[in-house]
């Protein structure tokens, strides 16, 4: 897998996230265990609430499909429409992901804590509901869950 991580101290890959009490996870690991879940994941990136990217994996023998300004472009579309709806969080609930269902992939935008999103996508032919499963599972925070 090839890992890219923007180039600051603030966003090295010891850079630990705090997903929920006492569950610490680095960048990497983060990557590396959402890269696991399913063998259709193309690519996962972690972003800030600003559409920052974070760090990037892409999977061996994978071609991206936008360029990196696209890419970009999403990542800030994807921050600004997860704030959008959190203007409605206190009548419909906390948001938990978004899966968007696209001609040639899937897309899900999930937050991580309140000052992270994770978005990854896979092909037409993944096992949706058993990555965003497993998924769900891996950022809970409850060891009793498989992932």
């Amino acid at each position: 897998m090839r890992y890219y991580y923007i180039e600051s101290d603030q966003t090295s890959p010891y850079l630990f996230l705090i997903l929920s009490p006492l569950y610490l996870m680095s960048i990497q690991k983060i990557l590396d265990n959402v890269m696991k879940t399913d063998q259709h994941i193309r690519f996962a990136t972690i972003c800030d609430m600003d559409g920052n990217e974070v760090g990037t994996v892409i999977r061996d023998g994978v071609t991206p499909i936008l360029n990196d300004e696209e890419h970009k472009e999403t990542l800030r579309y994807a921050v600004s429409a997860w704030k959008t709806r959190a203007k409605f969080a206190p009548k419909i609930g906390q948001g938990k992901y978004v899966l968007a269902v696209y001609e040639h992939l899937r897309r899900l935008t999930m937050p991580l804590g309140s000052k992270y999103m994770l978005l990854i996508t896979w092909g037409p032919d993944g096992g949706t509901q058993d990555i965003v499963t497993h998924l769900q599972n891996m950022f809970s925070g409850d060891p009793t869950l498989d992932w």
